[in-house]
């Protein structure tokens, strides 16, 4: 049950207080990794090991989401 409360006190917080209590709280709570999940990053992990040449390197990844994010702010 939500403490409505405490809530409104939260809403008031500005965005980035807001922000670090969500961090926060997600810190907090246990993580869950469901077997379904678990498989799949099994599956993915022998997948990189079967195809290291396979693999992007951070700087490009970074790379190319710095120009989508860009090229995003452009037609904004």
């Amino acid at each position: 049950m939500v403490d409505h409360e405490l809530l409104e006190r939260v809403l008031r917080l500005d965005a980035d207080a807001r922000r670090e209590l969500r961090d926060a709280i997600d810190q907090s709570l246990p993580v869950e990794v469901t077997a379904e999940l678990a498989a799949l990053l099994d599956a993915r992990i022998a997948e990189a090991d079967a195809h290291p040449e396979d693999a992007v390197p951070w700087e490009v990844v970074r790379d190319r989401a710095r120009a989508k994010v860009a090229a995003a702010r452009k037609t904004a």
